[in-house]
């Protein structure tokens, strides 16, 4: 059995710690140190809470502290104004500890980070309060300022983040996910992408885990479908370098030149401008869908694993359906399932429809 000496270390260090619990003066507040260092979607969740810390409190000096793989889509994001990466893991733990040691950090909104190395590192960065929510389960959690809260699963994840801010005197409510795109971010898209001419629909085929994924080959029988429906339609596969082999067999299922199979071809940057070019994303719940309702382009969403209710983009301004049903197994194991059979239930048939209804 492998042993987690870095938390035993900290369960054992931290036990008898404590912080204080007096009301939070944000005039006494110069600088705030903003967790946000797992997945894209997390991420961008968490900007609503950003856009209002800076509408509020312009002042303040914001560091956020993001993940090394994604970080550089919110380089551009004006309401941070230092970055620092951390992947969350033991390795780098050190390195990251040092460099905020050097900065005075008066209050740590962990919005997401990976425990037992999120809530230690904001102790022992001197942080005056640390802020967290949900963490009803957090073995670290008296050293947090809020009281222990449960995550809500009837409501968006975002409003989760925003109970955070009330800590510090914020109840205005936000639910736009933002991303700041630079021009240089869209050059090499435009170079492929004949927006004059056709429609672009987008298929993410992948997923963070198969629990989330449909079968190749309804894919390929939608693919299908929506290219025989309108001939001024172009459809491009999405996804990241590591999702090139599964792009490719659905290439060759549907045998179209209509179809460009753009997956791994961009830098993320340019991956998120490619998404903001489409006219329509159809996606399972993954990192793409938030990037794509970020960028306000129309999103169909598909699952049955996951939680609608919490993950679905719901900014009202953007077109979106999310293809919801209910789970077959109980209880359902989500992310460890391997054999995703509950996603048969969502037909071609129904996810053509709402697209060509929303284009």
């Amino acid at each position: 059995m492998k042993v987690d000496l870095g938390r035993l270390f900290f369960r054992y260090y931290l036990k008898n710690k404590r912080l204080s619990n007096s009301r939070i003066d944000m005039d006494q507040v110069d600088t705030i140190l903003f967790f946000s260092n797992t997945a894209i979607g997390d991420t961008l969740f968490a900007t609503p809470a950003l856009n209002l810390i800076k509408k509020y409190y312009p002042n303040k000096r914001i560091i956020a502290l993001l993940n090394p793989k994604n970080y550089k889509l919110f380089e551009t994001n004006p309401y941070i104004d230092d970055i620092l990466l951390f992947n969350g893991k033991w390795r780098g733990f050190i390195t990251i500890l040092y460099k905020l040691r050097n900065i005075n950090i008066d209050v740590s909104l962990i919005m997401n980070g990976n425990e037992p190395q999120a809530t230690p590192l904001a102790y022992c960065v001197g942080s005056k309060y640390i802020i967290r929510a949900p963490n009803i389960n957090n073995e670290f959690n008296y050293l947090h300022y809020n009281k222990p809260i449960k995550k809500d699963f009837s409501k968006n994840t975002i409003y989760t983040r925003l109970k955070q801010l009330e800590c510090i005197g914020i109840t205005e409510e936000s639910y736009k996910m933002e991303i700041f795109p630079k021009h240089d971010w869209r050059n090499p898209v435009k170079k492929i992408l004949e927006k004059d001419k056709f429609k672009y629909i987008g298929i993410q085929v992948g997923a963070s885990t198969p629990s989330r994924m449909w079968v190749d080959a309804k894919w390929i029988s939608l693919a299908k479908k929506i290219l025989e429906h309108d001939e001024s339609i172009k459809i491009v596969l999405t996804g990241s370098p590591s999702e090139e082999g599964i792009t490719q067999t659905i290439e060759r299922g549907v045998n179209n030149s209509r179809l460009l199979n753009l997956a791994g071809k961009f830098n993320i940057c340019s991956a998120a401008a490619l998404l903001e070019a489409l006219d329509l994303l159809i996606t399972p719940d993954t990192g793409p869908l938030h990037v794509a309702a970020a960028l306000k382009t129309p999103t169909i969403a598909i699952s049955v694993a996951g939680v609608a209710s919490s993950s679905n983009p719901i900014d009202k301004k953007v077109p979106h359906v999310f293809i919801d049903k209910p789970k077959t197994c109980t209880p359902c194991i989500d992310k460890r399932c391997k054999n995703a059979f509950c996603m048969d239930q969502i037909s071609v048939n129904e996810v053509f429809l709402n697209a060509i209804k929303l284009l």
